[in-house]
């Protein structure tokens, strides 16, 4: 099996905190730290990761999943992470909170329970090995040592057929699980299935005969006497006859249609007096006469209107059968335009009266620019800088010579020289000032004149020309004329709607009266030419037509009886073979299941005969099988179970005198249950060895056993897995235990081993060094960081060729 653990990652799990990935991709990982660093934790993390669980804790505390966080974890979890390769999945993550678990493991069920007994030995479990495999009862066939040894002998599928085998050995074991044996070895239920299947044929008989007999009757007239009574040979005589019956219920059905529509134009005639019809034509001629009369006066006014109308909008469709309907088609158009063109004008006045505001605003503010150029131009000698050069000069004035040209200033003005230099100053700042505030009213007005500018010329290009605007005024009063004698006109439109509507009706009603008095002359036709379809004589033109009509309709009613007759007889024909047909079906079954009743009484005695040459051959079987399973359970536990586990122990223990080893079965016959013995090497039994062994030699036993568990069959998963296994081992033990080291990476195991001494660590790390090419060992080291940390320093170690010796 090439399965091999690659990497590990580990976050703040049990007492390793923080984040740490560690390589474990070679045969052997040896793993090294003080108590405390995370030895055990680390183990446990790759447990968890294949299985999904820590079993070597849960069997010390069932609630260990709040301990699986490091208490100082900022987030309060831990996560492992694990990669592997040769399995279904490379890689698989695991967490947990405290409360809960989450992830999906890398291992399913089976693996992780052979992981969990097979692989992993924990450092807790090292001690307790013995008493967890047995179990305190060692009878007990659920035990992970008993189901190791069934695994290696192979014995399910052998304990399966003794046990399969067990009912032959007595024939009242067969009274449930095979009650159709039981039942065999009396009659009864195979004589009592015969009676019945006669009485079943009987009856079916009785009801084939009478089914034949109605169908013979049914048939008279219809078939040859004679015909068989089967559906191929009855049908074709019969389909015949029924399209017949279609065809003439189809043709008599049509003939009563157009008889029942005579009748009921008939009626419709009769209802039609000469008073009613009188009336009519009177109704319809003064219908006519009011629209002639409304066409000459209003009618006429109204059309001139929609003409005038209609010279302007095109789109009017004029409709002398609806004036109402061109009226508020009219009336819709001129209200429309009417609007436009108001609000047109009430645009166009509207711009005018803004235009002149905005050209009223644009000449005061060419006024006001040239104001403030005026007063700028009187205040052009203003400076502010000339002001501030005055005041600096200020300071130098001692007397009435002036600091700049030397000049007595009292000869020309009994002001002092300081004081005028100060007006002088203060006229400079104060004329400054103006002028400032006029540039900024000079911008402000030149930005309003250009605003005012652009909305003159938006209002110009808006206004309406001299022309349009007096076509606008003219189409405005037009249009209003238009709509007031279309108000006007609105009673005339509705009354000329409502005489239209009237005339038309008066003629539709005069059209339908004329068109059934027609129909009513072509009737007699009509009915002689149902009577020639029907075979009957054509009535005499003075017979009246009522009378002809009520005698053919009564004919016809006498056809369609007769056909139906035809009809419901075809049916039950059918039926009746139907029937038939299951009789004789549910007939020829009887017979069959009493033929196959009768069959299986014979029957029963042979197979009660068979049943018990079979049962004879399987206790015979059973013999054979358990002498097998005992020959095989003494070789197996003899040559490979016990000489594995003493090879071993042997190896580890040379000065023992009690060696342990699997006891046989009591039974040998019996099922296999693991029990652990010791015997002394000079021969002889001794006690189960957690009573004779010392405490050294008693985990040398369990470190053994877990070993020859790994060698003595092949495992499913090729990883062994060992916290500290060399408690109470002195040096000849350690010494041992690395050669077995050596041996297990040999045979394809891969390796993971923790150790507290670091003597020992040296030790192994140089024992277990690669000796070829492509050999690899992983050392690690775990420790802690000044703010506590956990730190795992690993180092891949390969081979190098002893270039000395080489030379």
């Amino acid at each position: 099996m090439s399965a091999r653990l690659t990497s590990l990652l580990i976050e703040d799990f049990r007492s390793i905190r923080g984040v740490q990935r560690i390589s474990l991709d070679a045969p052997v990982v040896l793993i090294h730290g003080p108590n405390g660093t995370g030895k055990t934790s680390l183990l446990s993390a790759i447990e968890f990761a294949l299985t999904g669980s820590v079993a070597s804790l849960g069997r010390f505390d069932p609630t260990y999943i709040q301990y699986l966080p490091h208490k100082l974890s900022k987030t309060g979890r831990c996560r492992i992470q694990l990669d592997a390769t040769g399995l279904a999945s490379k890689s698989a993550e695991v967490e947990a909170d405290g409360s809960r678990i989450w992830g999906t493991a890398l291992l399913k069920e089976d693996l992780s329970r052979f992981f969990t007994e097979r692989c992993y030995l924990p450092q807790a479990a090292l001690g307790r090995l013995l008493e967890l495999y047995e179990h305190q009862d060692s009878r007990r066939t659920d035990s992970p040592l008993t189901r190791f040894v069934k695994e290696l002998l192979g014995l399910e599928a052998l304990d399966a057929l003794i046990d399969g085998l067990h009912a032959s050995g007595d024939v009242r074991r067969f009274r449930e699980p095979a009650p159709r044996y039981w039942m065999a070895r009396s009659d009864s239920s195979s004589a009592s299935r015969k009676t019945n299947a006669e009485n079943a044929r009987k009856s079916a008989t009785e009801v084939r005969a009478a089914a034949e007999g109605a169908l013979t009757a049914l048939l008279d007239g219809f078939a040859p006497q004679g015909t068989p009574l089967h559906a191929a040979s009855v049908s074709p005589h019969l389909k015949g006859l029924q399209e017949q019956a279609d065809d003439r219920l189809a043709e008599l059905a049509r003939i009563r249609r157009d008889l029942n529509a005579a009748g009921r134009q008939l009626a419709d005639a009769a209802g039609d007096g000469v008073s009613q019809r009188q009336i009519v034509e009177a109704a319809a001629s003064a219908a006519r006469q009011a629209l002639e009369t409304w066409a000459r006066g209003p009618g006429a006014q109204l059309r001139n209107l929609f003409d005038l109308i209609r010279a302007r909008f095109v789109q009017l469709s004029v409709s002398d059968a609806n004036p109402l309907a061109t009226h508020e088609a009219a009336t819709s158009l001129v209200t429309t335009e009417f609007e436009r063109i108001r609000v047109l004008l009430e645009s166009d006045q509207s711009a005018e009266k803004e235009l002149g505001a905005v050209q009223e605003s644009l000449r005061q503010g060419k006024a006001r620019l040239a104001n403030i150029e005026e007063e700028l131009g009187r205040d052009r000698g203003a400076n502010q800088e000339l002001a501030q050069a005055l005041t600096a000069i200020s300071s130098h004035i001692r007397d009435e010579t002036c600091p700049v040209c030397g000049r007595d200033f009292s000869e020309v003005s009994d002001t002092p020289l300081a004081a005028h230099v100060s007006q002088e100053v203060q006229r400079l700042i104060s004329a400054a000032g103006r002028v400032q505030s006029l540039i900024k009213d000079r911008s402000t007005t030149v930005g309003a004149m250009s605003n005012a500018q652009r909305r003159e010329s938006d209002l110009t290009a808006r206004l309406l020309s001299p022309e349009q605007r007096s076509a606008s005024k003219l189409d405005l009063a037009q249009l209003s004329e238009w709509k007031n004698s279309l108000s006007a006109q609105l009673d005339s439109a509705t009354e000329g709607t409502r005489l239209q509507t009237r005339s038309l009706a008066a003629a539709l009603q005069l059209s339908v009266l004329n068109t059934r008095q027609a129909g009513v002359e072509g009737l007699r036709a009509e009915l002689a030419q149902h009577a020639v379809a029907l075979g009957r004589p054509i009535a005499l033109e003075d017979v009246p037509i009522e009378f002809v009509l009520t005698d053919l309709t009564a004919f016809v009613e006498s056809e369609e009886a007769s056909a139906q007759q035809i009809t419901q007889r075809l049916s039950d024909i059918e039926t009746t073979l139907s029937e038939l047909s299951l009789a004789r079906a549910a007939e020829t079954a009887t017979a069959a299941t009493l033929k196959a009743a009768t069959e299986e009484l014979a029957l029963t005695k042979t197979r009660r005969d068979e049943a018990e040459r079979r049962i004879a051959v399987g206790k015979e079987l059973a013999t054979r099988a358990q002498a097998l399973r005992t020959t095989q359970v003494k070789q197996v536990f003899n040559e490979e179970l016990n000489s594995v586990w003493q090879d071993l122990f042997i190896r580890l223990a040379p000065e023992e005198a009690f060696v342990p080893a699997f006891a046989l079965p009591a039974i040998p016959g019996g099922s296999v249950e693991a029990i652990l013995e010791t015997i002394y090497r000079s021969g002889g039994k001794g006690g189960n060895p957690r009573a004779m062994l010392s405490a050294g030699n008693l985990n040398t036993a369990a470190l053994t056993l877990f070993l020859a568990l790994n060698l003595s069959a092949k495992p499913l998963l090729p990883w062994i897995i060992i916290d500290d296994p060399v408690q109470s081992m002195d040096d000849v033990h350690i010494s041992q235990f690395a050669a077995l080291l050596r041996t297990l990476k040999l045979v394809g195991r891969q390796v993971v081993l923790a150790v507290h001494d670091r003597q020992l660590f040296d030790y192994l790390a140089l024992e277990l060094s690669p000796t070829f090419n492509g050999d690899r060992l992983i050392t690690v080291e775990l420790g802690r960081s000044a703010d506590g940390m956990t730190t795992a320093q690993w180092t891949p170690m390969v081979f190098e060729p002893d270039r000395a010796f080489a030379a």
